[in-house]
């Protein structure tokens, strides 16, 4: 099992727009590679690949494309239940009157239901959706049985900043948007585990709001590791992900699989 894990500056961040996109472009990633596979002609004395000419059958297993191409791709989303009272006071799904200390929900009906962030997860390519609603207290044991429901050979996009302070992931990220000043708390205790900072922008988002967020998330990282000895030196990347095919996206994107690769391979 492997896992990415998605994580925000704040509220509106775009996590979940981010964890759409991966899903979305690592799973269409799977389905290329998947139609190139199928036209492999293994013919085991001569190793020789239809498609590549001259390239081996055995040095193209050998990359972790393969490995990484083989696997289901799912998502979890963790949302960590309010405490005292909810701030929304209506329309809001994890504050109901049958209490549980965590609850895991799998059905489609809820999954599926038009307009969530579950849904959004399924109509990018995840095979598998779950959603963990969870008490503070018991966090680490709601996202333990949520793990639970997926397969060992799975690899996880997990949305929510909670998942770091209990659990260790292959690949970090952390969301930020120039439209969003506020970094949560939440954030600062978890930046000494993150791989990849990617900035989420728009296109009406000028080259200065987009400095300005970086210098914002540089001030953070150097506040915390003289505050609290937490240090945050991932690379930074400036996303769009309603732009098709863009070379910042992509290159976003090879990271991530570069991250993935050796922890697959050493499966």
């Amino acid at each position: 099992m492997k896992v990415i894990s998605v994580n925000g500056t704040a509220s509106n961040a775009g996590k979940t727009t981010v964890a759409s996109y991966l899903l979305k472009s690592l799973s269409d990633s799977a389905s290329k590679f998947d139609r190139q596979r199928e036209q492999v002609v293994s013919e085991r004395n001569g190793h020789v690949l239809q498609h590549t000419g001259k390239t081996s059958y055995k040095s193209a297993e050998s990359k972790f494309d393969l490995l990484l191409y083989d696997k289901t791709w799912c998502a979890l989303k963790i949302t960590v239940r309010h405490e005292g009272s909810c701030p929304r006071h209506t329309g809001c799904d994890t504050c109901d009157s049958d209490y549980e200390p965590f609850k895991i929900l799998t059905d489609d009906a809820i999954i599926k239901e038009n307009g969530k962030d579950t849904d959004r997860f399924s109509r990018a390519g995840a095979d598998k959706v779950v959603w963990l609603q969870t008490d503070s207290d018991v966090e680490k044991a709601g996202i333990e049985a949520a793990l639970a429901c997926f397969n060992k050979d799975d690899t996880i996009i997990v949305e929510g900043n909670s998942f770091l302070r209990v659990k260790d992931a292959d690949v970090s990220i952390l969301v930020a948007s120039p439209s969003v000043k506020k970094v949560k708390r939440s954030t600062k205790l978890i930046l000494d585990k993150i791989d990849l900072i990617a900035i989420n922008v728009r296109t009406n988002h000028t080259s200065e709001q987009i400095e300005e967020c970086r210098e914002q998330l540089r001030v953070i990282a150097r506040h915390s590791e003289s505050a609290v000895g937490m240090s945050c030196k991932a690379p930074h990347f400036v996303i769009n992900p309603f732009v098709e095919d863009g070379y910042s996206n992509q290159t976003f994107i090879d990271r991530i699989q570069e991250h993935l690769g050796p922890s697959l391979i050493k499966n």
